[in-house]
C-alpha cells in the first residue's frame, strides 16, 4: 500500500508521519509523490507504517518510535542540550514502547532508526532496542541492533562522572547496554 494511502487510511497528517519515520514532512510529502525513493534505513520504517492496523495506538495517542527518537537526539546534540534533556527522550521513548499492544505497532517502533551522529547514542538506542525486544518477550532482537555502528570501542559512562555513580552504574547496568560499551544504569529509565 502506499504510504499516502496508509497515512490517509490512518489519518495522520504528513508532518506526524514524518515524526514516527524520523525524517522531514518535505521528505514524506517527495515520497508520496514519488520525487524521492526511500532509502535503505526509511525504507523499512515505511513498510512497517503500511502496516499498521486501522485501530493503531499511533491514531490515538503520540507515541514516538526509535527512528523519532534518534531525529530528536540528533537534534539536541546538535543544539547542545544537556544529556539531562536527552535522558527525557530516551525515558519517553522507553515509556512509549510498553503501551503499543500489537506485534505491527512494535515493528514501526523498533525499525532501525538513523544516526544521532554521536556513535554513544547510536550505541544506546541499539542497546534500548534489545532491552525492549526482551522486556516484550520478542523472540528476536532487531537486526540493526547488532550493526558495528551500535558497539563503542571504549566504555562511555552515561551520567556517572562520580567514582561512587560509576559502581552503582555497574551494578545496575542494563545488560543489553553493557555489551555495547554502554554503561547506562536500569534507574534511568523510570519514569520521573
Amino acid at each position: 500500500m502506499p504510504l499516502r494511502d496508509a497515512r490517509r487510511r490512518l489519518g495522520l497528517t504528513q508532518a506526524r508521519v514524518a515524526e514516527l519515520l524520523g525524517t522531514s514532512q518535505a521528505n514524506v510529502s517527495a515520497y508520496e509523490r514519488g520525487r524521492l525513493i526511500p532509502g535503505r534505513t526509511v525504507g523499512p520504517r515505511i513498510t512497517a507504517f503500511e502496516a499498521l492496523p486501522d485501530d493503531t495506538v499511533y491514531r490515538k495517542l503520540w507515541p514516538m518510535t526509535l527512528a523519532g527518537a534518534a531525529l530528536q537526539l540528533r537534534e539536541d546534540l546538535n543544539a547542545g542540550r544537556s544529556q539531562g534533556d536527552m535522558l527525557r527522550v530516551i525515558i519517553q521513548a522507553s515509556d512509549d514502547f510498553a503501551k503499543l499492544p500489537s506485534p505491527r505497532e512494535r515493528a514501526l517502533f523498533l525499525a532501525s532508526p538513523g544516526s544521532t551522529g554521536d556513535r554513544r547514542y547510536d550505541a544506546l538506542l541499539g542497546g534500548l532496542g534489545v532491552h525492549l525486544s526482551r522486556v516484550a518477550g520478542m523472540q528476536t532482537t532487531p537486526a540493526w541492533t547488532r550493526e558495528p555502528g551500535r558497539f563503542l570501542e571504549a566504555i562511555w559512562w552515561f551520567d556517572s562522572e562520580a567514582p561512587t555513580l560509576r559502581a552503582l552504574t555497574l551494578r545496575d547496568c542494563l545488560p543489553a547496554m553493557r555489551a555495547r560499551g554502554v554503561m547506562f544504569s536500569r534507574q534511568n529509565l523510570d519514569s520521573v
